[in-house]
Formats: structure tokens, C-alpha cells, sequence
């Protein structure tokens, strides 16, 4: 029991020791890890900057080598040009021998052109002179021939007035016998005209007395026309108010024969009603009646006037007043036509609200202002 203690113990202290052994020895190698791997960041970071570095220094490598390809090309074009202008300097060293030779000629030359210059002037000098002169002389001469064309002026001005008496004491004697004669030829023509001048007036009072006849003819027998016509319309009108009576819609004022509007067609229409279209045949048969003994010779029409009152009107059929009115004795006409009166005796017009009998605002103006006129007259 003794050494089983023992044993334990022993044990017991000998475990703590060797745990505190490997707990430095791991954080010795942690340590070193930690060194080697901090030194390798360090190796590594400064491997990439001297390999930045390095490619840096090849790159002013490949631009020095480029420079110097440029330098080399360079300093080829500078031989070659060193070359020509070695070769111009040959060549102009050359020239400038013969250019020396040319100078040389042409120092001779110039002083040739000196000495002629030299003749020259005394030439010039000596022309001046000899045009001065001249031009004295040309002055002179200038005066003598004004003097000698102003003297031949003269002289032909003189000549001319001198013909000219002559050519007109013979001309002034033929043309005072030419007037003469004229005036001798006219007369005789003033003669002739007035002459005929006197049978022309005696010729038109003749005929402003047969066109006065005749006109006082014409007016007679128009008015024996109008009288007959007029004598048909009193039978007419007189037979029409013998039919209609004292009706107050439709009425006979003067030559003329009124329907009112209501009696023919219902409001804001052109189409004839059926009490409307009786009354318009027995008016046809009456016109037919009467018409028939009418002769030929006498001309005669019967006008349908249509008329509204001022209320405006503004639909598809009937945009205003005026095809209102025109519609409506349209309409009136046709009826009379089928109804056996020849349409060549009829005539329509629309007056719209433009011709009233009455100029109120109330309903019964209103009321007869809007008719239907039928009048038997000439055309």
C-alpha cells in the first residue's frame, strides 16, 4: 500500500513537468512560425518590388535600345548627308570657278554697257533739243491753221447765207403759187362738204321725224297690249275672288295674288300640303281658262315669288332663308306645271325675309310676311 502511494505520487509530479515542457516547446515552434512565416511575407514582398524594379529596368532597356537604334539610324542619314554635301562642296567649288570666269565677263560686259549709256545720254540730250524745237514749230503751225480754219468758216458761212437767198427767192415764189393752188383746191372741197353736210341734216330731221312716228306707234300699241293683257288679269283676279271669297288667308292686293305660308306648307318645309295643292289647281285651272283666249302676240308670265319672315333657319336642306323661299316657289311652280300650265310661262324667285309687307316683331307680322305671291305680268 506504502509503494502504491509512492508510485502515484511519483507519477503525479513527473506529469505537470512534462505538460509545461511541451507547452514551451509549442510556443517555441509557434514562435518560430510565426518568424518564418513573417520573414517569408517579407522575402515575398520584397521579391515582387525588385521584380516592379526589374521590370522597370527592362523597360528603359527596350526604350535605351530603341533610342539607340534611332541614334544609329541617326548618325547613318548624318554620313550619308555629310557625304552630299561633300559631294555639293565638290560640285559647288566647281561652279564657283565658273561662276568667277562669268563674273569676269560680265565686269567686261557692264563696261561696255557703261560706255553706251554714256552715247546714249548725248543722244537723249540731243533728241530733247530737236523736240523742243519742234514743238515751237507745231505751236506755230497750230495758231496759223486756227487762223486759216476760222477765215474758211467765215467764208462758208457766208457762201451758204448767199445760196440760201438765192434758194429762197425760187423756192418762195413756187411755194406762194403751190398755196394757191391749195387753197383754191380747198375750197372747192369746203363747197362739196357743206353740201353734202346740208342733205345729211335735211336726211336726219326726215328720219328723227319717222323714228318719233314710230316710236308714238309703238307706244300706242304697247299700251293696247298692256291694256289687253291688263283685261285678262281684271278676269283672272275678279274669277279668283269670286272662288275664294273673304278668306283671310289668302288675299288679291293690287295685281298680285298672296298665299300665306300656312296654307300651303307646314313650318320649316317646301313641300306643297294637300288642301295647299288643291287650291294651286284650281288657281292652274283658271290661268289655263283665261290664258287659252290670250292671243299669240301678247306676251305674259306668271312670277311665283317666295317670301319668309326673319326668323333665321339654318338646317341641312334649308342653310337660310333663301333656299327656304326659292324651294317653296319651286315646289308651287311644279304643281302648277303638272297641274297643265306650260313651264315656259312660269318664273319663280326667292326673296328670303328681304321684301316684308309688314316690319313688326310680332306673331301676325310674322304670320304675313311669310307667303306666296303669284302675279300674271309680262316678262
Amino acid at each position: 500500500m506504502i509503494r502504491s502511494r509512492n508510485r502515484t505520487r511519483s507519477s503525479s509530479d513527473i506529469w505537470p513537468g512534462f505538460v509545461d515542457a511541451i507547452s514551451t516547446l509549442l510556443l517555441v515552434l509557434i514562435f518560430l512560425l510565426t518568424i518564418f512565416i513573417s520573414s517569408e511575407f517579407l522575402l515575398s514582398k520584397l521579391l515582387s518590388t525588385k521584380d516592379d524594379a526589374l521590370e522597370d529596368l527592362n523597360m528603359q532597356i527596350y526604350q535605351l535600345s530603341e533610342l539607340l537604334s534611332l541614334e544609329k539610324k541617326e548618325n547613318k542619314d548624318l554620313t550619308s548627308t555629310i557625304s552630299n554635301l561633300n559631294n555639293k562642296l565638290n560640285d559647288s567649288s566647281i561652279t564657283s570657278d565658273l561662276l568667277s570666269m562669268e563674273f569676269a565677263d560680265l565686269k567686261n560686259k557692264n563696261i561696255e554697257i557703261n560706255r553706251l549709256l554714256a552715247s546714249l545720254k548725248i543722244s537723249s540730250n540731243k533728241i530733247k533739243e530737236e523736240n523742243q524745237n519742234l514743238d515751237i514749230k507745231n505751236t506755230d503751225l497750230e495758231t496759223e491753221l486756227k487762223q486759216l480754219l476760222s477765215t474758211l468758216r467765215s467764208t462758208q458761212v457766208n457762201l451758204i447765207k448767199a445760196e440760201e437767198e438765192v434758194k429762197l427767192s425760187q423756192a418762195a415764189k413756187n411755194q406762194v403759187s403751190l398755196l394757191n393752188m391749195q387753197v383754191s383746191e380747198l375750197r372747192e372741197q369746203l363747197n362739196i362738204i357743206q353740201n353734202l353736210l346740208d342733205i345729211n341734216v335735211e336726211n336726219i330731221k326726215k328720219k328723227d321725224i319717222q323714228i318719233i312716228e314710230l316710236g308714238k306707234k309703238l307706244n300706242t300699241a304697247l299700251a293696247v297690249k298692256v291694256g289687253e293683257l291688263s283685261q285678262y288679269k281684271s278676269e283672272f283676279f275678279g274669277r279668283l275672288r269670286a272662288i275664294l271669297g273673304n278668306r283671310s288667308d289668302v288675299q288679291i292686293v293690287g295685281d298680285r295674288f298672296i298665299f300665306q305660308s300656312e296654307v300651303l306648307f307646314a313650318s320649316g318645309s317646301a313641300e306643297v300640303g294637300i288642301e295647299g295643292a288643291e287650291q294651286l289647281r284650281e288657281l292652274s285651272k283658271i290661268l289655263l281658262d283665261i290664258t287659252k283666249d290670250i292671243p299669240k302676240d301678247i306676251p305674259w308670265v306668271l312670277q311665283i315669288q317666295g317670301h319668309t319672315d326673319q326668323n333665321p333657319i339654318n338646317t341641312a336642306l334649308y342653310p337660310s332663308n333663301w333656299e327656304l323661299s326659292a324651294a317653296r316657289a319651286i315646289s308651287v311652280g311644279r304643281v302648277l306645271i303638272l297641274s297643265g300650265v306650260s313651264s315656259d310661262k312660269i318664273s319663280v324667285a326667292g326673296f328670303a325675309e328681304f321684301q316684308p309687307l309688314e316690319y313688326g316683331n310680332d306673331p301676325s307680322s310674322y304670320r304675313k310676311n311669310r307667303r306666296i305671291e303669284i302675279k300674271l305680268t309680262q316678262p
